[in-house]
């Protein structure tokens, strides 16, 4: 005979079996995705993540909505995920210059091997190299023995450390054994009107940027290790001057720490099909990047990667968190 007690126990057992096997087995997404760029609307973030995070809405049958929560140099976005439930419905649209972020920032909010699980990487973006066109140089091997000769004489700018921008020019100088000035600006347009005036030696811009002021300043060279898409005809850094060379930025998708290997590879997919759309690519390419998709394992070893590239760039160059 069997105790009443025992009986209801067994039931209740079994319902929630059923009931957590049933809830393993919902679909994802069954509701919208919030995606959150650290940063400003008009972004090239937040134009990435809409291109992207559209088409992916459409594959999986729910909005993807981008939510911009900009300031704190992108902290404040980039906590808000690494402290959301990890159930796939708050994403994080997470840039390189995070792998360089423990050296800048004192007071991190995240743990960026620990508080994230890395979904795909969406694209990498070669950056610009361009100089004072009044400069007697045509190329990077004459900029770099132009300058050599002349330490302390030019000067180039940076727009934050932190920065991919502050990460070449530092690796750059570094690599080419150059001494000079540094000029801090508050934004690209800025250190772009001082290089076509002549006020600024060098820079490494956004190629967009650069491709916009390209008839009054000299373009040196490209940051990738292999020539742009955008850019076919301009030498890389890495084949014309300063072999090993490479600086790019680029972008990915994260979510908080504990994430579901379903969720996940759901989401890996989504961005893959996305990347493969003619129209995403064509975007993404004119806008002067390479679309590149990854495993999550590819972009997790890339950021520790990327943690060592920038801690050996920052022990170089005595810089230290603030």
């Amino acid at each position: 005979m069997i105790h009443r007690r025992s009986f209801l126990l067994a039931a209740g057992a079994a319902g929630l079996s059923v009931g957590a096997r049933a809830q393993q087995a919902a679909p994802y997404p069954t509701k919208p995705v919030r995606v959150i760029v650290a940063s400003g609307a008009g972004s090239g973030d937040d134009f990435t993540t809409r291109l992207v995070a559209a088409r992916m809405g459409e594959l999986l049958g729910q909005q993807f909505i981008v939510e911009n929560r900009p300031g704190a140099g992108g902290m404040i976005g980039q906590t808000a995920v690494a402290k959301a439930a990890p159930d796939g419905y708050t994403l994080l649209l997470a840039g390189g210059s995070m792998a360089g972020s423990h050296y800048v920032n004192a007071n991190m909010g995240y743990d960026l091997m620990r508080d994230f699980t890395p979904i795909s990487l969406i694209e990498v973006v070669p950056w610009g190299f361009v100089a004072n066109a009044a400069l007697p140089v045509k190329n990077a091997r004459e900029l770099i023995a132009y300058a050599r000769a002349r330490p302390g004489k030019l000067n180039y700018g940076t727009i934050g450390v932190g920065q991919i921008p502050y990460w070449a020019v530092k690796l750059f100088n570094r690599m080419a054994g150059i001494e000079a000035v540094e000029v801090v600006y508050k934004g690209t347009a800025e250190a772009m009107i001082d290089v076509a005036g002549g006020r600024l030696d060098y820079f490494f811009p956004p190629i967009p940027a650069a491709q916009t002021s390209r008839d009054k300043v000299r373009i040196v060279a490209v940051t990738s290790r292999n020539r742009s898409d955008a850019w076919p005809d301009v030498p890389t850094l890495n084949e014309d001057a300063l072999p090993g060379y490479e600086m790019t930025a680029w972008r990915s998708f994260m979510g908080p720490a504990g994430l579901p290997r379903p969720i996940v590879e759901t989401l890996n997919r989504a961005v893959g099909q996305s990347l493969a759309t003619p129209e995403v690519r064509e975007r993404l390419i004119k806008s002067g990047s390479v679309p590149t998709p990854s495993t999550p394992e590819e972009l997790r070893a890339r950021y520790a990667d990327w943690m060592r590239i920038f801690g050996q760039i920052a022990k170089d160059v005595g810089l230290k968190p603030q």
